[in-house]
């Protein structure tokens, strides 16, 4: 149904380093070239990192507007290993799951209010319970998309977060 970009992966070697402004502008517009070009061209979405700047977020809401992409998925994994206790915290690659739940709903807080909404973001990252997903919606997500958490709570996590939605839209 889309397509995406993912950028993001801490576990592959230097692919982070296409987050940069100018290597990420160049491959978006050429990708949106080649896709504007097919009978059905499908979305295209960009997928980020949590650990990005707030420079590098400005310049990541300037280049998916410019190359008119069709969104952000926010978040992938983190880097980051603030507050774990972990005897297994210094691991390197991602880290997923309830310990990127604040700064993937930080990150798209920031892109929605940033942006003044000018693009959809699914968010994603640390939802772990009906409550992630409402406050990634009112941080400024259009959707949600679940991987620990499904992975952990299964398919009844889906069912609780649309019942929690349209409890919400009842009030």
């Amino acid at each position: 149904d889309y397509f995406v970009v993912n950028v993001s992966s801490p576990n592959t070697p230097n692919l982070r380093a296409l987050q940069d402004k100018e290597p990420l502008q160049n491959l978006l517009n050429h990708l949106q070239v080649k896709n504007e070009k097919k009978q059905k061209p499908k979305p295209i979405l960009l997928k980020i990192a949590p650990d990005l700047s707030e420079e590098q977020l400005m310049d990541i809401i300037d280049i998916v507007i410019s190359s008119k992409i069709a969104g952000v998925i926010a978040t992938n994994t983190t880097i980051s290993r603030e507050g774990l206790s972990s005897i297994h915290k210094d691991e390197a690659g991602g880290l997923s799951g309830k310990p990127l739940t604040k700064s993937s709903t930080e990150v798209i807080r920031f892109l929605s209010t940033k942006s003044n909404k000018a693009f959809p973001i699914i968010g994603v990252g640390g939802i772990m319970t009906p409550q992630d997903a409402l406050e990634k919606l009112d941080a400024g997500a259009s959707l949600v998309q679940l991987y620990t958490g499904f992975v952990y709570e299964g398919p009844s996590l889906i069912k609780a977060i649309n019942q929690a939605i349209l409890d919400r839209n009842l009030k």
